[in-house]
């Protein structure tokens, strides 16, 4: 394949990009910069990973992320060089998936209104008030019961369980025994939200337990019966207890979030964090327990 066929196809994408080099080069795949395979097409990211790399005998294509100043021949310049790359890989050299597929063993109940673009893998149940939007990519081995309702363009790894109900239980006060609390309520996940394997999303009680759009959840994690995420925020290995709020744009990275507490918009939570104490918008905050130490200044 030359270079051309990689050209037209992020023009047709609307990718915004600078080009310099020949368009006959061949690529006959792609590699790392690291472990550079001859003719193939690799990603540079910033100045540390060229030099770092020491490769004065140059690459087929680089795809290069703005700004960093490079001696290869054949380079695809973008700002958002991590995203063009991948796409670029996704396109020509990942796994074909069709549109509308329900693999073996997956069982769909009558009730589910599901998008007849969505892909569905292998030994799913997907039972209840189920909705799923379109282009949705759904692994194998994944629960999803109950009341329900994913948006657009989510993709749900192997593994993940959505909808049970969360650990609640109520105490008679003279017996001392514990009896489970029935849940009600839903889950609803927005547009665009990436869900990993071993990530458990329990519905709300009454109300909904609610992720929004962009969300992404690394595993494991847990969130349990009535939290809110906001938009665009990441969670990384973290356990959510009950009725958590968490803003937008947040980043949680393996903590611990007791129940009822709040998170701000644009926040970091430090790894190893245990939060038990409400956090406000725009700050850093870690340890045990977790406490703001400085204002948010990262790219997190």
């Amino acid at each position: 394949m030359k270079v051309r066929k990689i050209l037209e196809w992020l023009d047709k994408q609307g990718y915004a990009y600078t080009f310099t080099g020949k368009t006959d080069v061949e690529i006959s795949g792609f590699s790392s910069l690291a472990n550079y395979a001859e003719n193939t097409l690799t990603w540079i990211k910033n100045e540390k990973n060229y030099h770092n790399a020491g490769r004065a005998d140059g690459v087929a294509c680089a795809v290069v992320q703005k700004g960093v100043k490079t001696d290869y021949t054949t380079v695809i310049e973008t700002d958002n060089s991590k995203e063009v790359f991948f796409a670029i890989l996704r396109n020509f050299w990942g796994e074909k998936q069709i549109e509308g597929s329900v693999g073996e063993g997956t069982v769909l109940s009558k009730e589910a209104v599901i998008d007849p673009t969505v892909i569905i893998g292998c030994n799913c149940t997907i039972t209840g008030d189920v909705v799923i939007g379109a282009h949705t990519i759904i692994g194998h081995n994944v629960v999803i019961q109950g009341r329900v309702r994913i948006g657009e363009n989510c993709y749900i790894q192997s593994g993940a369980v959505i909808g049970t109900d969360g650990f609640g239980f109520s105490k008679d006060p003279e017996t001392k025994h514990r009896t489970r609390v029935e849940h009600f309520g839903g889950v609803e996940i927005g547009n665009d939200v990436f869900i990993a394997g071993q990530v458990s999303i329990e519905r709300g009680t009454i109300d909904n337990t609610v992720i929004g759009n962009g969300v992404k959840i690394e595993a494991p994690t847990l969130i349990a019966h009535n939290n809110v995420i906001g938009d665009d925020t990441i969670i990384l290995a973290s356990a959510l207890y009950g009725s958590v709020k968490v803003g937008a744009r947040s980043y949680i990275s393996a903590s611990t979030i007791e129940n009822q507490m709040t998170v701000g918009d644009d926040t970091v939570i430090g790894m190893g964090s245990v939060v038990n104490k409400p956090i406000g918008d725009h700050v850093i905050a870690y340890g045990i327990p977790a406490r703001v130490v400085r204002e948010n200044d990262s790219d997190l």
